[in-house]
């Protein structure tokens, strides 16, 4: 009686650590709303709201809606912090992956992003302005820092698409194998580039939480090189691959040297690149897991949890 009651408990304790987490689709279509400030400001975050939407559509990687669209679709206001029903509700309406707010809150910038298919805050962080220079003059410049703070955090760099001409994913030519990705107007990639085809997964635990970029697992399924860009689109020789499957359409793509510049320019210094260009996956395709802040925690307390089960066992 006693041991099935402790198998009972672990089973209890343990079951909610085995969810299953979910993977991070492609974030194509982005909504950026109108930016809330003070009536004094609107001139300065009109040109702040187009500068985000022109960060975001830059390197044509990205489509941004439009202000006709959003005026058609009658949502053309300032929005603030969401909630998980306002997120799904205007996502659906506006057919979105991303939603993007900002607005003033003292004396400061606030910039979010949510993803729709989860309901939950994607990436925020807020900016304070300097207190000797007038918020007009600093909010333009506060939102490209923010805004591209948060384009250097998307943990992929590309996206498979499905060969036009011969109506496949992956391809053989000469004895080898081929995709192709739409890499849009990435600088400096050139033949020999290392591309990564990476699964992220998105803890069930922490969805409800900010900064979902920051307890992502990214797990390398496939790797290969670079053999001819063209017109936004890269030819990609397959080198290595978990499995048969592990490419597919719309599959998300990291470009190691991209990941590693948009770091190196965009994220604080106290940001670590480890988990934006992970080690190449091992010859024996097992594939590469890192692990999140979420998932260490984890650990720590299902080590602390397994010893008081065993203080309860010795109890028994």
């Amino acid at each position: 009686m006693k041991q099935r009651l402790l198998a009972i408990l672990i089973m209890v304790v343990l079951l909610p650590l085995s969810s299953e987490a979910a993977s991070l689709g492609l974030l194509r279509k982005w909504v950026v709303f109108p930016f809330d400030t003070e009536q004094g400001l609107k001139s300065s975050a009109e040109r702040a709201w187009w500068k985000c939407r022109e960060l975001l559509t830059e390197k044509k990687k990205y489509l941004v809606a439009s202000r006709q669209f959003l005026t058609e679709k009658d949502v053309l206001q300032p929005r603030k912090t969401l909630n998980s029903a306002d997120i799904k509700l205007l996502g659906n309406l506006l057919e979105a992956d991303v939603l993007v707010t900002g607005f003033m809150e003292r004396k400061q910038f606030v910039l979010s992003a949510y993803l729709v298919s989860t309901g939950s805050t994607l990436w925020t962080k807020h900016m304070a302005f300097h207190p000797s220079l007038k918020p007009e003059d600093q909010l333009e410049f506060t939102s490209e820092r923010l805004t591209r703070e948060m384009i250097a955090h998307i943990p992929y760099q590309a996206f498979t698409i499905l060969d036009p001409l011969i109506n496949k994913i992956v391809y053989e030519e000469g004895g080898k194998q081929f995709a192709l990705i739409d890499v849009g107007t990435t600088d400096n990639l050139s033949p020999g580039a290392e591309i990564q085809w990476v699964e992220i997964k998105v803890p069930d635990e922490i969805k409800s939480n900010s900064n979902i970029f920051s307890e992502t697992n990214d797990i390398v399924i496939a790797e290969g090189r670079v053999t001819q860009v063209k017109r936004g689109v890269a030819v990609v020789e397959v080198l290595k691959s978990k499995d048969k499957n592990s490419i597919q359409e719309k599959g998300l793509v990291r470009i190691p040297e991209e990941a590693e510049r948009l770091a190196k320019t965009f994220l604080p210094d106290d940001v670590s690149t480890e988990r934006l260009a992970p080690e190449l996956v091992p010859d024996n395709i097992a594939p590469v897991v890192v692990k999140s802040k979420g998932e260490h925690r984890a650990g720590v307390f299902v080590g602390s949890l397994l010893s008081i089960l065993g203080i309860i066992a010795l109890a028994l």
